[in-house]
């Protein structure tokens, strides 16, 4: 044995005491830098025998760059073929080139099918606007110059709040269809109305067909994008949506194979190596949350496809059936994928590890052996199944035949996990102490075969939806006139506050800016004649929230300064060079493009198109650049300083409050789910059974839990308390970006960024759990209207333990709310009524969570114990048939609770953080006489004097 031991206990690289550990890596002495650092010509990497030499860093070229020199190309030959078609052309007919680059820039995607869909956005909306913007500017034309003047503000007050509050589906760029509107009826306005007659008399109009040029300059920008997309069709990279979707089709099954994979090692070593299961754990991990991106990446390329099969410029052989299926498929997958992540990486608060505990050990290690070999054979007959499906042209035959086997695979499945249960609770009978100990881990064992059960039934019913959806007739499409009349029947969006809130600020905020067209000395001295860049730039910046609208006004500001110091610099060097200039243009999109924020990508695609629109001028393009930089520097900040006075003087509104607000209010919502969820599990217990035999539909043990639980209806109380909290949660998460870009002006505690998006994330796991919850009570009231009146388990009384589990978790909430309005009596988390212990002290509650889970484990552990006293309850006869899924559904009940219960905890330590990132420190008051301290007694009363 001593030996044994020692050698057990040994590295695994045998170092010996008196050995010191190898450095392998000398970076100490690196700065990053693209050559440094340090080589070493000794094995031992000793102080002694290092060289000084230079050396390359190593660069790692990531997907993430291929991507930008691709996007940063397609952007700069956009910007050249453009300017070449508009420019060297002649501007007679089509004028305002720079504006057909704009719409270029801004419709361009990644893909073809995306692209055509922003096209298509654009031009659908712009052909009604430009013939009503011509009419408007025709019918002020032929007015007074007076009458002009007063009118303008009112009309494009009227068609902002048009535009913004339209339904129509198609109206999606509004900011751009406001924009042409305001470009079309204020510019006449902008070239006649001068301060002088001198100036008069030399300002040309822009001609009747102004509108009509403009147009046809859109159309030209929108032309060339997509022609970009086209050309690339020849190569082998093509853009198209189609391509895309079919390498992230293949990512997510290559994804879903390692999950399968590593849980499958997991089951094998449970019980028997704990290192093996511990990595595992980890890969099931990884591969859940992968999966989960590359699912969200591959949704948003559905629409791009579907849009490139309707055109026919999608690949050849693909079937977008097929495809919508397998997303799809995917898509419900992934949540059972996330209940077997949460089941293997979380061991529940008080259970025993398998190294402490041999009752443990060996229930994982029946577990493992009944479950480890088959789940390797359910995998690879899944990988199988998915592959002919979806990546594969097999025959009818083979297809039938792999269903027939993925069946098979899992009918073993599930006759191996009633083994393994049977097993497993034939070695816990008369033993109490093994019975409590184990009910954790036979919990998470059981929540565990529902997941990866239901995930793989998810594709067995596609792939029956799939056959039976093939044999049915098309739908028939619907008329253009229908589509017609049944947008007019839409209801407009007045009654929506954040929308009304929307059109009301651009309303006001493009009447002021307006001003600067109709009054004549700031647009005869002052702007002329580029007055309209107030209002455009009013138009451009309006977005519904004001961290969104301020970020975007400082980028556009940003962008302002940086093209103009370009125009400048290429304006000097390349004063008559046409094709320099162009070359000039076409490098800046390249490099802003390029260098671009994902997150504020507005402030680099705005400069590349400044240059061009400062480069070739206003509308008649008779201004030199040095004259022309500095007024549309002036405008722009003009433009940007009114719609902020709009925004947070005449119409405030603070995402950050909202978020402040929406944060203690979810717990209030989820007290309020939690007392109705009590209810619902209490009145489950008086439900009567069934007298007579059972239908054999009802034997399928997970038949309730996938479809069964649907017919069962829940009360309007629960179902209205569901929507409440889900509601409470998306206001926060919507507002939660806003809120963290607002400019701080010290009005408001800024919010902490990183402990936010963690209370949320935390929030939105629960909010799955709930979902899941009520599913399971659903199933519960479902069994019990089925088991027989004399069925043994309804002497253990499981509903009642839930219900109490779930008052518990309420009382709990409850008493935190309760202290969050002592607090927070506003109902905003944030500092002011209350002094910092206060608030610590009621964040703290949600520590006892920790307790609350404990108890609930420690019910349904003697609960558990109660169970397996029964005589052969799920082993033979009448009780054997509900029994399993009734199992099954309690254990995903327990976890639910106990996952909701641990996630509430979690979400006091990220409000611990928000507190003490965010919240100010309290002034500390001093004595009015300095220097004059009050001593601190310690055991026992004393004079302060003696200080």
């Amino acid at each position: 044995q001593p030996p044994a031991t020692t050698k057990q206990q040994t590295p695994k690289n045998n170092m010996s005491d008196d050995h010191e550990p190898r450095r392998r890596w000398n970076r100490r002495n690196s700065d990053g830098a693209a050559w440094g650092g340090e080589n070493s010509t000794n094995n031992n990497n000793t102080d002694d025998h290092r060289t000084r030499s230079y050396y390359r860093e190593p660069v790692q070229i990531s997907a993430e760059f291929r991507e930008r020199i691709a996007a940063a190309a397609r952007a700069s030959i956009v910007t050249l073929t453009t300017f070449s078609l508009l420019v060297f052309s002649g501007q007679e007919s089509l004028p305002v080139a720079w504006i057909g680059n704009v719409f270029a820039i801004s419709v361009l995607k990644p893909t073809l099918g995306g692209t055509f869909l922003s096209a298509r956005d654009v031009f659908v909306p712009m052909i009604p606007v430009a013939l009503i913007s011509w009419a408007v500017s025709a019918a002020l034309s032929v007015s007074s110059t007076e009458v002009y003047r007063i009118v303008l503000p009112f009309v494009v007050a009227i068609f902002a709040m048009v535009v913004f509050l339209c339904p129509w589906p198609h109206l999606t760029m509004k900011n751009l269809m406001l924009l042409i509107f305001y470009l079309v009826v204020s510019n006449p306005l902008s070239l006649k109305n001068v301060a002088t007659e001198d100036v008069s008399s030399s300002i040309q109009d822009i001609g009747p067909f102004f509108v009509p040029a403009l147009v046809g300059t859109i159309c030209i920008g929108l032309l060339v994008s997509l022609l970009v997309h086209v050309v690339m069709m020849k190569f082998a990279r093509s853009t198209t949506a189609s391509r895309q979707v079919l390498i992230l089709m293949r990512q997510v099954s290559h994804e879903t194979n390692q999950l399968l994979l590593s849980l499958t090692r997991y089951m094998q070593s449970i019980g028997k190596d704990s290192d093996v299961a511990r990595q595992a754990r980890t890969l099931i991990d990884y591969h859940t949350r992968r999966r989960s991106r590359i699912i969200k990446r591959l949704g948003d390329y559905l629409p791009a496809m579907r849009t490139e099969s309707r055109l026919g410029l999608s690949n050849e052989g693909i079937d977008i059936d097929a495809i919508e299926a397998f997303a799809a498929c995917a898509k419900k997958q992934q949540k059972h994928a996330e209940l077997v992540q949460a089941a293997t990486t979380q061991t529940l608060l008080g259970e025993d590890y398998t190294s402490k505990n041999s009752h443990v050990r060996e229930v994982k290690e029946i577990i493992s052996e009944n479950l480890g070999y088959v789940l390797e054979r359910l995998a690879l007959e899944y990988s199988k199944s998915e592959t002919v499906f979806f990546f594969i042209n097999a025959s009818k035959e083979d297809k039938e035949q792999i269903i027939h086997d993925l069946q098979h695979s899992m009918d073993e499945y599930l006759q191996a996990m009633r083994q393994a249960i049977h097993d497993a609770e034939a070695l816990l009978q008369n033993n109490d102490d093994a019975s409590r100990s184990t009910a954790g881990p036979m919990i998470r064992v059981r929540v565990t075969f529902l997941a990866l059960f239901s995930f793989i039934h998810e594709l067995r019913d596609v792939v029956s939806a799939t056959k039976v959806t093939k044999d049915k007739s098309d739908k028939v499409a619907e008329t253009a006139i229908a589509r017609l009349l049944s947008c007019l029947k839409m209801k407009w969006l007045w009654n929506d506050i954040s929308k009304r809130r929307l059109a009301t600020k651009t309303a006001v905020g493009l009447s002021l800016a307006s001003l600067w067209v109709s009054i004549r000395y700031l647009n005869g001295h002052l702007a002329y004649t580029h007055s309209v860049w107030v209002g455009v730039t009013v138009a451009s910046i309006s977005l519904e929230t004001t961290g969104a609208a301020y970020t975007k006004a400082l980028d556009r500001l940003w962008g302002t300064l940086i093209a103009a110091a370009y125009s400048l610099f290429v304006a000097k060097v390349f004063h008559v060079n046409a094709i320099a200039k162009l070359l000039a243009l076409t490098l800046i999109t390249f490099i802003s493009t390029l260098f671009s924020n994902p997150n504020r990508p507005y402030a680099s695609r705005y400069a590349a198109t400044s240059v061009g629109s400062i480069l070739y001028g206003s509308f008649d393009n008779k201004m030199l650049v040095d004259d022309y930089v500095p007024t549309r520097i002036m405008l722009i900040f003009v433009g940007v300083t009114i719609f902020l006075f709009v925004e947070v003087i005449i119409f405030p509104r603070s995402s950050r409050t909202i978020v402040q607000a929406q944060t203690v209010q979810l717990f209030e919502d989820l007290e309020q789910f939690f007392y109705q969820s009590s209810k619902s599990c209490s009145a489950i217990t008086s439900v009567s059974g069934k007298d007579e035999e059972i239908n054999d539909t009802f034997v399928d043990p997970l038949w309730m839990l996938r479809h069964g639980h649907k017919e069962v209806v829940v009360t309007s109380s629960l179902r209205d308390s569901v929507s409440a909290v889900k509601k409470t949660f998306a206001l926060a998460k919507v507002e939660m970006r806003p809120g963290s870009l607002e400019p701080s002006l010290g009005m408001n505690v800024s919010l902490d960024d990183v402990g936010y998006d963690r209370l949320l994330s935390e929030s939105e796991n629960m909010i799955v759990q709930i979902d899941l919850l009520v599913v399971t009570l659903q199933s519960l009231r479902g069994y019990y209207c089925q088991i027989s009146k004399e069925h043994p388990v309804r002497d253990l009384q499981w509903p009642s333990l839930v219900s109490a589990s779930l008052l518990r978790i309420a009382q709990q909430l409850s008493e935190i709310s309760d202290e969050f309005r002592l607090v927070f009596p506003h109902g905003l988390f944030r500092p002011g009524a209350s002094n910092i212990t206060s608030i610590i002290g009621a964040v703290s509650l949600f520590r006892r969570f920790a307790q609350v889970r404990l108890s609930i484990l420690a019910d349904v552990e003697d609960r558990h114990a109660s169970y397996l006293d029964l005589d052969d309850i799920a082993l033979s006869g009448e009780g054997a048939r509900h029994t399993p899924g009734f199992r099954l559904t309690l254990a995903l009940a327990v976890s639910a609770m106990l996952g909701v219960a641990q996630g509430l905890q979690n979400c006091g330590r990220h409000l611990e953080r928000i507190v003490e990132s965010s919240f100010p420190l309290e002034e500390v008051k001093c004595n009015e006489n300095y220097g004059h301290t009050t001593a601190i007694q310690f055991g026992g009363s004393g004079d302060s004097n003696d200080s």
